[in-house]
């Protein structure tokens, strides 16, 4: 008999919350668990290899959700672990979702954000 998971097993092994794999589910159509009659959610192999690619995607390649959804619906191989993309797929990502590698810029213009939002917090709240 093929080895199956439940949930909570699942979202262990991938180090997610249950409640990301449920938002998952709703998100990515090749994610389908079987249910008992009581709604105990049960992960086949297939079904965990896709979740494996999809925790790379997001949490390590730094990937949206619709640039993760596009690289599934691109893939012509069976889900496998590895997420080895072919040069034309990595390109189409790279381009409309870059993946910026150095995050302090962020976290600056974050900053400057932050200052300027309360800086006009304290306006709009000051005594007339």
């Amino acid at each position: 008999m093929a080895r199956v998971y439940r949930i909570g097993e699942a979202a262990k092994i991938l180090n997610v919350k249950t409640s990301v794999l449920r938002f998952w589910e709703s998100e990515f159509t090749q994610i389908r668990p079987k249910r008992t009659e009581t709604g105990q959610r049960y992960y086949s192999e297939k079904d965990m290899h896709t979740l494996k690619k999809i925790h790379t995607l997001l949490y390590q390649e730094g990937m949206t959700i619709n640039g993760a959804k596009k690289v599934l619906k691109g893939s012509q191989e069976p889900l496998t672990e590895s997420v080895t993309l072919p040069l034309e797929q990595n390109t189409l990502i790279t381009e409309e979702y870059p993946l910026e590698k150095n995050t302090s810029r962020y976290k600056e213009t974050l900053h400057e954000v932050f200052c300027e939002l309360k800086q006009l917090y304290n306006l709009l709240n000051s005594p007339k």
